[in-house]
């Protein structure tokens, strides 16, 4: 299969699988907080945040994986990829047991550390740990998903994890109906995670000897265990910093809100952040994909064939960005108020707006970041995201005391817009030889002239055409979409582009004049 058709193969997959996790989250979330109530819902909210650091533990051991898997099949190198994975193993043992340490020490501190009084102690304690757990058993498993995606397997991995879903959201809704809470909620998540672990490690297995590939565990000697385990965390470290800084940056607002404010201030910056979370995966879900491509082509030198995959990739971020971003602009607390009820609107509303325009300078980093994880340069990027969760954090708790959950929103933008917009397209157009004017003309010109009209229907429909349900709210989206799609093709896709979405609409019986391209 080409790599044009791995690429396409990937992200497809990846869009299906996160257009159900949204969907499942759209109608999951009323549920959920009208089940829980604004104070439980706001604990689970900072016990997702506050657990989720418990990731980083990884150590950038996952993406050490990826790349070597990438690269070790590339050149058909089973030894060198079974030392490696062998070595991840026996790292990863010890990474376990210290997460359920640690997850013990947060249950303990939680009530202490946030506004939660005694009342709802117990069951915050319940949810850290059964979440604590879901994140260790996580590592173990992450050897598996690593070779997946190094495989360019990523449908493989979105299949599993779209049964789970469907899995998961049942539970849920059964339990939660018939009266049980936080903690059933806590522990449905860290079932279904096992499960999917163990399906994912199966298919892992049967994709290497799809490949010509087989792991078989290796007895390594001490030095070869240390000298392995020193190239592994040689990669990992910088990814390590880079995903300590990046918590910070994405996965911190929630703690500022619940250190400084009322925990049920939190429930209303969790809605707004949800979704552009959901934009956030779409976009990453876009971009991972092309980290081990990068790998592949660094390994075999074609540096000409890397900045254009880095352009391409860029550009394609932000087609898929612009309508979400514009709508949760200009149509963010319009849609909160339908979905969640007007109690959320004024307030969570110009969180949505902030953050939601941010995205739209963010989102060529994303591939940015994959093709530097490729290149085994990703220190720059890490000491960078340093600086930027300095600022974010700063800048965070200065406005908070003055503007509230607003602050906090505006102390993430304006930080994260620093970096995305100007830092790291210098850096990386150096590290490929590529001239910024060509990067920024190639990457934004065609989807800032193709998002026009739908910025030009999203402003009038807001002025003069309101919608009064969500129903008729997402038929207008539906419209300036038809409108937006036919103008990327014409206006931001190039001729090389043009044909393959021709072909692909091609297998589904579609036609498009090749005169378009």
């Amino acid at each position: 299969m080409s790599g044009v058709a791995r690429l396409t193969r990937s992200i497809a997959s990846n869009w299906l699988h996160l257009a159900l996790n949204i969907g499942v989250s759209f109608f999951l979330s009323p549920f959920v907080v009208n089940k829980l109530g604004s104070v439980y819902y706001g604990i689970w909210a900072v016990t997702m945040q506050f657990t989720g650091y418990l990731y980083l533990l990884d150590f950038g051991v996952r993406e050490s994986v990826v790349r070597y898997t990438a690269k070790y099949c590339a050149r058909n190198q089973n030894r060198q990829l079974n030392d490696v994975l062998t070595t991840a193993f026996a790292v990863y043992v010890p990474i376990t047991a210290i997460c359920i340490l640690l997850t013990i020490l947060c249950a303990w501190g939680i009530p202490r550390w946030f506004n939660i009084d005694a009342a709802h102690a117990a069951e915050a304690r319940w949810a850290v740990i059964f979440t604590g757990l879901t994140i260790a058993q996580t590592f173990f498993f992450n050897v598996f998903t690593g070779v997946l995606q190094g495989l360019h397997r990523f449908d493989v991995m979105n299949m599993v994890g779209m049964a789970t879903t469907v899995l998961r959201t049942v539970l849920i809704v059964v339990l939660l109906g018939r009266g049980y809470g936080l903690v059933a909620l806590a522990a449905i998540q860290f079932g279904v995670a096992v499960l999917a672990g163990l399906i994912n490690a199966s298919f892992a297995l049967k994709q290497l000897r799809a490949a010509g590939m087989a792991f078989r565990p290796v007895w390594l000697t001490r030095r070869r265990l240390l000298a392995l385990g020193q190239r592994i965390f040689g990669y990992g470290f910088y990814v390590l910093v880079n995903n300590v800084a990046q918590k910070i940056n994405f996965a911190s607002d929630a703690v500022v809100v619940g250190i400084f404010m009322p925990i049920s201030a939190v429930t209303y910056y969790a809605i707004a952040g949800s979704l552009v979370e959901y934009l956030r995966q779409l976009i990453t879900s876009t971009a991972q994909v092309f980290s081990p491509m990068s790998s592949q082509l660094h390994a075999l030198r074609q540096h000409d064939a890397l900045g254009n995959l880095l352009i391409k990739g860029a550009k394609l971020t932000v087609v898929v960005t612009m309508p979400i971003a514009i709508t949760y602009t200009l149509l963010g607390s319009e849609f909160i108020g339908l979905w969640m009820g007007e109690e959320f609107k004024d307030r969570a509303g110009p969180v949505l707006a902030i953050l939601g325009f941010t995205q739209i300078l963010a989102a060529p980093h994303y591939v940015i970041s994959s093709v530097l994880y490729g290149m085994s340069q990703h220190r720059s990027i890490a000491l960078l995201r340093v600086a930027e969760a300095t600022a974010k954090l700063t800048l965070s708790v200065v406005l908070i005391k003055k503007l509230g959950i607003v602050g906090v929103a505006l102390g993430s933008a304006v930080s994260h817009a620093a970096l995305v917009l100007f830092i790291l397209p210098v850096m990386i157009c150096r590290k490929l030889s590529l001239g910024l004017w060509k990067y920024f003309v190639g990457v934004y010109r065609g989807p800032l002239l193709a998002s026009v009209p739908f910025l030009a229907g999203a402003w009038l429909l807001q002025r003069y055409l309101p919608a009064g349900n969500l129903a008729i709210f997402f038929v207008q989206i539906a419209a300036l979409s038809a409108i937006y799609l036919p103008c990327v093709y014409l206006l931001a896709l190039g001729a090389e582009e043009k044909q393959m979405v021709r072909g692909i609409l091609g297998k589904l019986g579609l036609r498009i004049p090749a005169r378009g391209g």
